[in-house]
């Protein structure tokens, strides 16, 4: 027999279910086909978990657990839905309006003019940059931009004058300046930056330039005449120095790199040096012309020596082979312009005379040292008779 609340077996002759402690009931209340069957499996279902120690897992109970765990979500509110929709729309509306604004911007311009030039749309592209150069004079951006379209159009000569322009409109705006010192390194014309540098009067501008300012080179000779062999030395205090003999332009191309002292022969010299910082920024160019003219080591002999004469003396000079002798009255020291060539014996003047006498190498045409001799002669009549 089973009981009629839990469907757990009876034993016989109890009064009471031993699994529910029902009642036991001889006579069984009238109940529907349906209905007791329903009982039954219900019974044995809650009976078995009871036994294994389990909670049971009928469809009501494991609905009403989903329901404790997993409470229904309220539905949110129409109006916060509205503020939210509200929001976007004004983020939306907010992304538009400074799109369009930066498309009128300084940035806005610099970035569709380099559209511009990427799709070789030139004229499109200075049209931009321009336009960024009107929104504001002072940024370089816009210069650097319309260089740009001008090398793509293989026209470097109007890329300078964008810059050479902008720095005699704006003389202290150093950003201008090193853009333009820029521009020249990046198309291999680094002389041009002392040029424009050195016509600077802004000192705020030198003092922001001073990585692209290069001492010139420094000369241990100055310029003028030597009657010696030299040794010329050049210096830039942590540059490097290269020079030319031929009056040609000194680069580090077609220079020669100074390493040591220059050992200058007869002759006539035009020294030219620059000097490169570790950039490869050249300084200006300095130059020297130094002349060596090595003279005949011994001055002619001339005779008689210098003295008061009452006799009439002839005056000779000695010369030696190779060598022509040339003479002048009343100068200490002979020139090509008054001077007279040496054939034979000269008749002293009376009077008090100077006579100066040089030799000549006929071969080299290097002038001796002037000899110079003083006479005093007054000859008496009497002797004459």
């Amino acid at each position: 027999m089973r009981c009629s609340e839990c469907g757990a077996n009876i034993r016989e002759g109890s009064l009471y279910c031993d699994a529910c402690g029902a009642e036991v009931r001889i006579v069984p209340d009238y109940s529907s086909l349906d209905e007791v069957l329903t009982a039954h499996v219900r019974g044995e279902i809650e009976g078995r978990e009871r036994r294994n120690g389990k909670e049971s897992r009928t469809p009501e109970r494991r609905r009403e657990n989903r329901t404790r765990k997993n409470p229904p979500r309220r539905k949110k509110k129409s109006s916060k839905k509205k503020k939210m929709l509200i929001i976007l729309s004004i983020l939306l509306a907010a992304m538009l309006v400074g799109f369009v604004v930066y498309q009128s911007s300084y940035g806005g311009y610099i970035q569709k003019g380099y559209n511009a030039l990427e799709k070789k749309k030139y004229n499109a592209a200075v049209k931009y940059f321009n336009n960024a150069a009107e929104t504001n004079r002072e940024k370089a951006d816009a210069y650097i931009g319309l260089s740009k379209v001008y090398i793509a159009q293989d026209n470097p000569s109007a890329a300078s004058e964008v810059f050479l322009t902008q720095i005699a409109n704006q003389p202290a705006n150093a950003d201008i300046y090193r853009a333009a010192a820029e521009f020249y390194m990046d198309t291999g014309q680094p002389e041009q930056i002392p040029l424009m540098l050195d016509a600077c009067s802004e000192e705020s501008v030198l003092r922001s330039m001073s990585d692209y300012i290069v001492e010139t080179p420094k000369f241990s000779l100055e310029e003028g005449t030597y009657e010696e062999l030299q040794k010329l030395e050049l210096s830039s205090e942590g540059n490097t120095v290269y020079y030319t003999l031929d009056e040609s332009e000194p680069t580090e191309k077609s220079g020669a790199k100074y390493g040591d002292e220059i050992g200058l022969d007869e002759g006539e010299w035009l020294i030219r040096a620059v000097a490169v910082n570790e950039k490869g920024v050249p300084s200006l160019v300095s130059e020297k012309k130094i002349i060596v003219e090595l003279p005949i080591s011994d001055p002619p002999i001339v005779s008689p020596s210098s003295g008061l004469y009452e006799s009439a003396m002839d005056i000779t000079i000695q010369v030696e082979e190779g060598f022509s002798a040339y003479y002048v009255f009343g100068q200490t020291e002979p020139n090509p312009d008054n001077w007279e060539k040496y054939t034979g014996p000269i008749a002293m003047p009376e009077g008090n005379t100077i006579f100066s006498a040089v030799l000549v190498d006929d071969s080299t045409n290097k002038i001796s040292s002037a000899t110079v001799r003083n006479y005093d002669l007054s000859i008496n009549p009497e002797e004459n008779e």
